[in-house]
């Protein structure tokens, strides 16, 4: 913002010395300042309606943006004097919120977009603005932060493009000049895959049928790639048969028709449970049905194409690949990584990571797959089409099947333990706090918490924004941690399986505002003080290379844990919570009051 300011003193300067108002002498002046204006600002509008749509072939009330689903993808440049303007219309017959997932909201705390904590909902028929700067580049994603509305359909895709200043990590997946050319320019042309799950169900009776039974339900009718899908129906033997062993071992009884699993107490636990009032066609009872699938084309004169994918699955893990065309994995969760070779990448909520894939087949359809991975035997299908090849009647082959198994041992699988920054970037030595954090069911099947009690009251959109008022009433009940400026603060979550229940989803707990590094991971019970002494005790356990990112993955069974370590440098009322929709509003996530010490102010109208 140099330029401008230094005109607008020129202008300061001029008036002072005429001792006038401005006349046409200044007209120049104030036109370039118009337009430095115009220029250091992007303006997005973003209106929410309530209407029939049909995904998969089937149709329901869901949510639509700008009419489209998902919505309309923002793309906008890195840099710091560059303000993203973006006006939401709440044309919905609810309240509503919009979170922009991964953006780190460096000093626009009341921008992130969490009813209660960083502002007041939308209400239906207000329009709200949220204001905030690109200082990151990479992929992210926008969506629904008032109840489970994600559910519905309120997604999208956000990419930031890359200043020119970005070291990037290409030249370690070819060393030909020419090739990381075509990579920088693949990059900046990413096609975005927003990957989801998809039910029959909204929202809100889904919730409904979950505390009405009593079940921890996370059963889906389709898997959607950029909003298309279909149903697919399969023998309950054949989709049994598609289980990891792993998981048979624990879910001994037969797979649903739709891939879900039987409610079983190993899974569900020994609370009480009314089967008699679960919806039909909810956990069973699949009706096939075609909607659109997605196609993406390519350009082989490109060389290489990036394939930025998103999840913003409400309640599923996936896994996603594309048929005879290995993964270079460049950027996760926004940032930059040494480039790992795979060709199947798991994907959970919130999740991002973007693929370098080398355009050297034969002009043809291949496909997509996106499958389940673990808590249903369930897939969705896309087209990755080369232009010229439409009409190519050729069957690519698989890396994984229908149940997210790779078909060969040479498949490789990326591993998520091996994802080292780059450039390389690390954590301070020690952390001045440390909190450890007990997560698992709480009360019954459906309910649960990251540290033994609920983390916030049920009328969350209607407290006071913990922002305006950190000791908002509401707020000093819930489960909190509390956090100086400039400080580092470790988080352990330690995994708590009850008896009789053996396995359960993995929680991915995403963090908002800044990222944080993974440390370690281990079997059992995190039993010491510190992380310190844990690493001196059990060196195995922490990574010599910890990964950077905003979203952490606990395991789905016995006990374990996973630490976490982060820099408090943006003070604000902000989130850390399980991105499975249903499990958050059952309560698993608490409020982070990051640099209580250096309160901010709220910014314009708090954001409006």
């Amino acid at each position: 913002m140099s330029d401008f300011t230094d005109r607008i003193n020129e202008v300061h300067r001029v008036i002072a010395k005429h001792d006038m108002a401005p006349t046409k002498m200044l007209l120049p002046v104030i036109l370039e300042l118009v337009a430095l204006t115009q220029a250091a600002q992007v303006n997005f509008t973003l209106d929410l309606t309530w209407e029939k749509g049909a995904p998969n072939g089937v149709e329901r009330d869901m949510i639509f943006v700008n009419d489209a689903f998902p919505g309309p993808s923002l793309i906008m440049d890195q840099g710091d004097e560059v303000t993203q303007k973006i006006d939401v219309t709440n044309h919905l017959p609810f309240n509503t919120s919009l979170h922009f997932h991964g953006i780190e909201q460096k000093g626009t705390p009341w921008a992130d977009g969490v009813s209660g904590l960083s502002q007041w909902a939308i209400q239906p028929g207000q329009t709200y603005r949220y204001q905030w700067t690109a200082t990151q580049k990479g992929t992210y994603w926008y969506h629904s932060h008032d109840k489970d509305r994600i559910m519905d359909g309120l997604y999208g895709a956000i990419q930031v493009l890359p200043s020119d200043d970005n070291d990037s990590p290409f030249a370690m997946i070819s060393d030909n000049p020419d090739d990381v050319e075509a990579m920088k320019i693949a990059e900046k042309n990413a096609n975005l895959v927003v990957l989801s799950d998809w039910d029959h169900l909204t929202s809100d009776a889904y919730m409904q049928a979950i505390m009405e039974t009593g079940y921890d339900i996370f059963c889906s009718d389709s898997v959607l790639i950029n909003g298309g899908g279909s149903v697919y129906c399969k023998d309950p033997e054949e989709l049994t048969a598609l289980q990891p062993p792993q998981i048979r071992a624990v879910v001994t009884e037969p797979l649903t028709d739709k891939g879900c699993d039987p409610f079983m107490a190993t899974l569900q636990g020994d609370w009480d449970h009314h089967p008699d009032k679960l919806p039909g066609g909810l956990n069973s009872g699949c009706i096939p049905s075609q909607g659109t699938n997605s196609t993406i084309r390519v350009k082989a004169d490109a060389k290489w194409a990036s394939f930025n994918f998103i999840s913003a699955a409400s309640l599923k893990a996936l896994t996603v690949s594309i048929d005879e065309h290995p993964m270079y994995i460049y950027e996760v969760d926004g940032h930059y990584i040494e480039p790992q070779l795979a060709h199947q990448v798991p994907i959970y909520n919130g999740e991002r990571y973007s693929a370098m894939i080398r355009l050297d087949q034969n002009p043809a359809n291949y496909i997509m797959r996106v499958a389940g991975n673990g808590n249903q035997i369930i897939s969705g299908f896309a087209v990755v089409g080369y232009e010229g090849g439409e009409q190519t009647t050729y069957e690519s082959v698989p890396y994984i099947d229908y149940g997210g198994i790779n078909t060969t041992a040479s498949v490789i699988s990326l591993n998520t333990n091996e994802l080292p920054p780059y450039p390389p970037i690390l954590p301070a030595d020690y952390a001045d706090d440390f909190h450890l954090l007990s997560l698992g069911r709480l009360n019954s099947s459906w309910e649960w918490t990251l540290d033994g009690t609920a983390f916030l009251p049920a009328n969350l959109a209607a407290m006071e924004p913990a922002l305006l008022n950190p000791k908002a009433p509401g707020l000093e009940s819930a489960l909190k941690i509390e956090t100086k400026n400039d400080t580092w603060v470790d988080i352990v979550f330690q995994l708590v399986i009850p008896e009789p229940t053996k396995l359960q989803p993995p929680h991915p707990i995403h963090k908002h505002s800044n990222k944080a590094f993974q440390m370690g991971a281990g079997r059992g019970k995190f039993t010491w003080n510190s992380l310190a002494e844990a690493s001196k005790e059990s060196p195995s356990s922490f990574l010599e290379k910890p990964i950077y990112r905003d979203t952490f993955v606990t395991s789905p069974a016995g006990e374990a844990w996973i630490a976490i370590r982060y820099h408090v440098e943006n003070p604000g009322a902000f989130l850390l919570h399980c991105h499975m929709e249903t499990h958050l509003s059952s309560g698993m996530g608490l409020v982070l009051l990051d640099g209580i010490d250096a309160w901010p102010e709220a910014g314009p109208a708090a954001g409006i």
